[in-house]
């Protein structure tokens, strides 16, 4: 049976990575559902030793299969090229945006030429650390110009990365004695797998160093500790986030060496960009990240609502970098008034720090999710797992002509996440009971 099963989930994985677009939602939405009930039942069914090898094995069998298929459900790769030939060409990618830069060429043919119409963010300053862009360049390097090609390299370290993730995760769960199945939530979970070794988000680079860190935290080693986190934070700064929970959990001499070994880490991984437009383009970027963008936000949408009534117009740009600033205080207290317990107790207020993030923001894309899915396997909540099913349907934003956001698959997304959620972590008895009565199918796969 498992090896029809194994079929099915060929078949299915094969055609969401190859077939297609970003606009074709109900192709995506048809094919994904299934895809996920599939990968409920495999990891409700199967849970011996022998299954749990095979059923690995297959998660990885599924990446390779998307290693020649191009990203199509999503662009960044054009802007990932374009970075990686400008550092080849002796360029900062902080200097200068893909519009300055295109607007100071020569009318012609140039690779440049080739993708500037293809970014979605032609007027910004990159944001991608150096970890990324080094990465940038090592693929457009190796792809002789060839965007297809670079993608392709690309996709082979993120093989690579995504086997150590797993293989990392697998001896976590052995050493806390978490039942070894729970790896398949990460591994086979169907969005894991489509936004990072399809769509190539860099989620999936961060999460292999932070899986790393973990496992050195475990294991009290706190250099490796600090050079597996700095190189997370040199791939995504995000991690910056969980630093503050690490402080009480190593003594005083090991933690002055680790976090002087870890902003060195840092330093030198900047080094080459460093420069005086360095912090004020990348600042730029990022303060532009809070203030302008907007995709499946919650608690956002809802004072922006609020605003709205109010102000009578959008007030993202006030309530943005606010929203933030309140996701720093809440992140820090949490770190101060949380008790460090036993050695996993800290994957749970990490889980707890991320969501905060989440639930705060005016941004939430689906591989923003990797996060909260690795760290559910570590811990007792399922809710990111839930999640994870929900924001596919995020992708009915790009078939619309033209683009516009759908609120009710927002409201829907966040009613039922907000639901779970305060079942798991609050365990409010009201929304327990109608949760029991409702999602009785969510606890038979998780319990």
């Amino acid at each position: 049976m498992k090896y029809i099963i194994s079929i099915i989930w060929v078949v299915l994985i094969s055609y969401l990575g190859y077939i297609p677009r970003q606009g074709d939602f109900f192709t995506i939405f048809l094919l994904y559902i299934p895809l996920f009930g599939l990968y409920l039942a495999t990891y409700r069914i199967y849970k011996s030793h022998h299954d749990l090898l095979f059923f690995v094995f297959l998660s990885i069998f599924l990446r390779f299969i998307l290693v020649f298929a191009f990203p199509n459900l999503s662009d960044d790769i054009y802007r990932f090229v374009w970075d990686g030939q400008l550092i080849n060409d002796g360029i900062s990618p902080f200097l200068y945006t893909p519009r300055e830069w295109i607007d100071s060429l020569p009318q012609g043919e140039s690779i440049y030429h080739l993708l500037f119409p293809q970014l979605n963010s032609p007027d910004y300053y990159s944001i991608y650390p150096p970890v990324c862009q080094a990465i940038f360049a090592f693929c457009a390097k190796l792809g002789f110009g060839s965007i297809y090609w670079s993608a392709v390299i690309m996709k082979g370290l993120f093989l690579v990365a995504e086997i150590t993730t797993i293989y990392f995760l697998l001896k976590i769960v052995r050493l806390l004695r978490i039942p070894k199945q729970r790896v398949l939530l990460y591994a086979l979970n169907p969005l894991i797998i489509l936004e990072f070794a399809g769509n190539l988000h860099f989620e999936a680079i961060m999460i292999m160093f932070l899986t790393m860190a973990f496992w050195f935290y475990i294991r009290q080693r706190s250099k490796m500790f600090s050079l597996a986190m700095a190189m997370a934070i040199g791939v995504k700064l995000l991690p910056l986030m969980f630093l503050p929970f690490f402080i009480r959990r190593f003594r005083p001499k090991k933690l002055i060496i680790g976090f002087v070994l870890l902003f060195t880490t840092l330093f030198l991984l900047f080094l080459p960009f460093i420069n005086q437009q360095l912090v004020t383009h990348l600042g730029s970027s990022i303060n532009l990240y809070f203030q302008k963008f907007e995709f499946n936000a919650s608690i956002y949408y809802l004072i922006r609502w609020i605003g709205f009534r109010i102000k009578g117009y959008n007030i993202i740009q006030t309530l943005g970098p606010i929203l933030s600033i309140l996701t720093l205080i809440i992140i820090l207290t949490l770190a101060f008034i949380e008790k460090p317990k036993k050695i996993q107790h800290v994957f749970r207020v990490l889980l707890l720090a991320f969501s905060t993030y989440l639930f705060l923001s005016t941004t939430i894309h689906p591989w923003y999710l990797g996060i909260p899915i690795l760290l559910s396997v570590l811990t007792h909540y399922r809710y990111p797992i839930f999640w994870s099913a929900l924001i596919i349907g995020t992708y009915i934003n790009y078939s619309y002509n033209p683009y516009h956001e759908n609120l009710w698959v927002v409201l829907i997304e966040y009613a039922l996440v907000f639901m779970i959620v305060l079942t798991e972590v609050f365990r409010v008895p009201l929304v327990r009971l109608s949760y029991e009565k409702l999602l009785v199918g969510y606890r038979y796969f998780f319990r």
